[in-house]
């Protein structure tokens, strides 16, 4: 994927900074790009969350690179269209649910490390919050596996059931899909971008199905 924030003569170098807990928001963290102020970090990381105790570590590995995400979108479309794009309450999804696919596939990938450095058998099957397969349309509109879904082997319909998306997509890869997010400013471009780039296994059909659940949420 491609590194974030590259540095130049008039841009610093990212800052991340780690802080027990924000004082006005219940947040994990948070990613202010464009953020000039050489003594706070352009992305926060919180070590208690929303529910006011102390994240896991996992939880706090996978907010740094859903939050560095961010960072990578914002620098990769510029500014002024990731604002469009994130201000949008109909479109916001999209950045939200790119980071959510990024922090759970790096998480994934550092922790099953573990099972080959410790020999720690849990650890094998192991897949940050499900995969965010249980999610449903009742749950947050924003942070959604609608990413996941593009890569992984799961359909939560099947599996599940109930109001969640009938996946029958895989196949994608992260760095894919992250070079088609490029084009993306919205669900039209999406939907596009996503057919013209799809693995031999996935029909046009399948892509309209699972667009059109996100869409219209």
């Amino acid at each position: 994927m491609k590194t974030p924030y590259s540095p130049s003569v008039l841009k610093p170098k990212l800052k991340v900074g780690y802080y027990h807990h924000d004082h006005w928001r219940d947040i994990n963290g948070s990613a202010i790009p464009f953020r000039e102020n050489l003594t706070i970090p352009h992305v926060c990381i919180y070590g208690k969350g929303g529910s006011g105790s102390w994240n896991t570590t996992d939880v706090i590995y996978a907010t740094t690179c859903h939050e560095v995400a961010h960072v990578s979108h914002w620098e990769m479309i510029g500014e002024g269209t990731f604002a469009l794009i994130w201000l949008n309450p109909k479109t916001r999804i999209i950045p939200e649910s790119w980071a959510v696919a990024v922090g759970w596939m790096f998480t994934n990938n550092e922790y099953r490390k573990l099972l080959n450095i410790y020999n720690l058998q849990s650890f094998k099957e192991y897949n940050y919050r499900d995969g965010y397969q249980k999610w449903d349309k009742w749950s947050d509109n924003y942070y959604t596996p609608l990413f996941i879904d593009l890569i992984d082997e799961y359909n939560q319909k099947q599996k599940i059931g109930g109001d969640r998306p009938n996946d029958r997509i895989s196949g994608y890869s992260i760095s894919m899909l992250e070079s088609i997010l490029f084009g993306v400013r919205d669900f039209t471009l999406l939907r596009s971008l996503l057919k013209q780039n799809k693995p031999q296994n996935v029909t046009n059909d399948d892509i309209d199905s699972l667009i059109e659940f996100y869409s219209n949420l």
